[in-house]
């Protein structure tokens, strides 16, 4: 539709060309006539062909605006608009008192330069000045409502970590929390599987409701997208990167790709961990096995601050309540501890599985 739409005025502008070229050469409207109909045959061909020439340049344009932000467009565009305005002024008198040799082209020239600048400058400050205007470029986020310095970006393992409603309750973690709108898609999809992992995620939807209502900290959705990628780690470092926030996570890996890009990271299982009343060797622990263990006969559960208890022989107590164990050692870790324990009228647990697991 487009080239023939390109073509049909092409042979509108050349049937007008030729005619009025067959009028200068002859009074005659049949010579008239037969300039008219060879303009409009040489419309029709150099039609088609514009016609597909601006139909390739408007698709390499439209796939060059994909990767521009919206923001920075809109900017980009009121600046040259702008520098324009200030380039007319300034070719005006070049055309006004210079030889149409000299000053049209030079007029051209000052023209094309002023847009060119006006759009680079404003599409680079497009943040600043939509900062400016009381505007973000963030959508659903007000420009000025945080601090990105103390911002964090949270992901799917932080909402669905038990310790986060407590950390931000103490009072001691009063960072505005960013959940993208993909990690909120995320989590749903977990929930939806109703298998531990659904009921964790489902834990994590309502403990944000709980900040947004109870806890110190601002709790914001973003609907940024991030199109140039398909996984959500990948998507979460590159927003990172892009909102200049800080990344909260609890996936070590995630962490450690983030860190490399430049991206820094907190841990909230491991600052838990370091605020957490010490557990100490013989000590006695109520705990409830959910799960089995790496190792064969292992049982696994969690104590109220997250840290993992390793329970070697005790697969046959998951999904049995809570219950006495008394702790073997405790192995800290980069994302926060684990506990190794046994029964409370047991024997100590072997040395190699835990020894396997420090290493």
């Amino acid at each position: 539709m487009f080239v023939e739409i390109v073509r049909l005025f092409t042979v509108v502008l050349a049937t007008a060309v030729g005619f009025m070229l067959g009028r200068d050469f002859s009074a005659s409207q049949t010579v008239a006539g037969s300039f008219g109909m060879v303009g409009c045959l040489a419309g029709y061909l150099i039609g088609g062909l514009l016609g597909r020439l601006l139909d390739r340049a408007v698709e390499v344009a439209e796939r060059s605006a994909d990767r521009i932000p919206i923001p920075q467009l809109l900017c980009g565009v009121l600046g040259a608009t702008v520098g324009g305005m200030l380039g007319l002024a300034a070719a005006v008198p070049l055309v006004v008192f210079v030889k149409p040799e000299v000053g049209l082209p030079t007029a051209a020239i000052s023209l094309w330069v002023c847009m060119s600048l006006g759009y680079r400058i404003a599409a680079h400050r497009a943040e600043d000045l939509f900062a400016a205007a009381g505007l973000s470029t963030r959508p659903m986020v007000h420009a000025q409502a945080y601090d990105a310095t103390n911002g964090f970006l949270v992901d799917s393992s932080a909402v669905m970590d038990t310790q986060l409603l407590p950390l931000c309750r103490s009072g001691l973690f009063r960072d505005d929390l960013m959940v993208p709108r993909f990690v909120l898609d995320e989590l749903q999809g977990m929930a939806d599987a109703g298998d531990e992992r659904g009921r964790r995620a489902l834990r994590g939807l309502e403990t944000l409701e709980v900040l947004k209502r109870e806890a110190h900290n601002r709790v914001y959705v973003l609907d940024d997208q991030v199109p140039e990628v398909a996984e959500v780690d990948a998507k979460l470092v590159m927003l990172a990167r892009r909102s200049k926030l800080r990344l909260l996570t609890n996936d070590v890996n995630l962490a450690r790709v983030a860190e490399v890009q430049g991206v820094p990271t907190v841990i909230p299982r491991r600052l838990a961990a370091d605020l957490a009343p010490a557990v100490l060797a013989g000590e006695t622990i109520q705990v409830a096995l959910t799960k089995g263990g790496r190792h064969e006969g292992q049982g696994v559960g969690f104590l109220e601050d997250g840290s993992m208890v390793v329970v070697n022989g005790g697969v046959d107590l998951v999904d049995a309540g809570r219950m006495p164990f008394t702790v073997s050692s405790v192995v800290p870790t980069s994302a926060g501890r684990i506990v190794f324990a046994r029964l409370a009228d047991a024997r100590a647990a072997s040395e190699p599985l835990e020894s396997g697991v420090r290493s």
